[in-house]
């Protein structure tokens, strides 16, 4: 009986006065926070976790494309709206482009990731299938948005096969690469994506909840680190990636193997194009350190493929880049770089990834010329 008296007054008591006082003084912050804005406060973790569900009610799991738009669904974040169509995609305007395609009609099929879908556009009229779209009606074209944030060269494979062909494009422009490089930089790599992508891109978009820990839940918590590290920044289970590299160092380069399971994944979506009737305009994607974010810039870089470094990333965008100017020399698909010539500056991207209205502007611009000159039926340059 003395040993279990001894343990109450030297170890459950202590602990216990202190859990009760932390319980206190996490209550008198959140009162505090409350008295001050009229919300009851959250921490920076939960705030984004929020954020990040909010997203995710306007998307849905898919049993083969990982995570795609929850049909008829609207999305607003930050001033900005994403509506999706009947097709779950965010198309170019209000409606359905009609299915069987009028006779007469060029129809263009935009695919890729959220730099097609064009994540950070006002709304679906900014983006830049929309604007190109906009551009090439009064030639008889119309132009859907079949991008989708997060997917890979093999999402947009799989989706063309399963959707986009129903749609009877006669041109499908493929802008992909950097989503490509998330597997491509984990460890051990997976030649169907499944590690280091498909685990992954349902916590991103916020269709699988992203657990926190009670410690991030925590205002008292986040205010004594926050004193602690004033630069800390936020607890990484709130954020995409969401998941903690354990790869090692990270990588210079990315392997052969990549590129390899690139390619396939280009020649297999010309093949499967070709089979609806229509071509492929392979356009290799970029992306921008902006001279006066650089540090930001890097960081979200490394952040969405940790496994590479950015000189890594610049790396395997440009052999993935290269993959799709081999395919066009070849004659499998069509080939354009719209970045190559230096037409594009700081200013034309939001961040790294993502254009800027400018952006998205000059790159619709420059497809429409390029469409209009070689691509058309009755073109003055033929299409190569």
């Amino acid at each position: 009986m003395k040993a279990l008296r001894a343990l109450a007054a030297n170890v459950l008591a202590p602990v216990g006065i202190a859990v009760a006082l932390f319980f206190v003084l996490e209550g008198g912050c959140r009162v505090a926070g409350r008295l001050r804005t009229g919300e009851w406060p959250r921490t920076r973790a939960e705030g984004y976790t929020a954020f990040v569900r909010g997203l995710g009610a306007a998307y849905q799991a898919h049993p083969y494309l990982v995570v795609c738009g929850r049909p008829n669904a609207v999305l607003r974040a930050a001033g900005k709206e994403i509506r999706f169509n009947a097709r779950g995609e965010r198309g170019t305007n209000l409606l359905d482009l009609p299915v069987p395609k009028p006779a007469g009609t060029f129809r263009i099929l935009c695919a890729g990731g959220s730099a097609t879908y064009d994540l950070l556009a006002k709304d679906n009229a900014a983006t830049w299938p929309a604007r190109l779209g906009a551009l090439l009606a009064p030639k008889g074209v119309d132009v859907a948005n079949a991008g989708f944030s997060g997917w890979t060269s093999l999402e947009s494979l799989v989706s063309l096969h399963l959707r986009g062909l129903e749609l009877s494009p006669d041109l499908v422009v493929v802008l992909s690469g950097v989503n490509d490089l998330q597997p491509a930089g984990h460890a051990p790599f997976s030649r169907d994506y499944r590690l280091g992508h498909a685990d992954l891109l349902p916590r991103v978009t916020g269709v699988v909840p992203v657990p926190l820990r009670l410690t991030s839940r925590s205002l008292l918590v986040e205010s004594l680190l926050d004193r602690l590290r004033p630069s800390r920044g936020v607890d990484a289970e709130g954020f995409a990636p969401a998941y903690e590299w354990t790869g090692g160092a990270p990588k210079d380069d990315i392997p052969d193997a990549a590129v390899a399971v690139y390619e396939r994944n280009l020649r297999s979506t010309a093949a499967v194009a070709a089979a609806g009737g229509a071509k492929v305009l392979l356009l290799p994607q970029t992306i921008r350190i902006r001279a006066d974010r650089a540090p930001a810039d890097e960081a979200y870089v490394r952040s969405w493929a940790p496994g590479l470094s950015v000189e890594g990333f610049r790396k395997g965008l440009a052999r993935y880049g290269g993959v799709a100017r081999r395919l066009g020399e070849e004659g499998a698909a069509l080939f354009f770089d719209p970045f190559s010539a230096g037409g594009f500056t700081d200013a034309d991207f939001d961040d790294p990834f993502h254009f800027s209205a400018a952006g998205s502007e000059k790159l619709a611009r420059s497809l429409a010329e390029r469409v209009s000159g070689r691509l058309l039926p009755g073109a003055a340059s033929p299409a190569r």
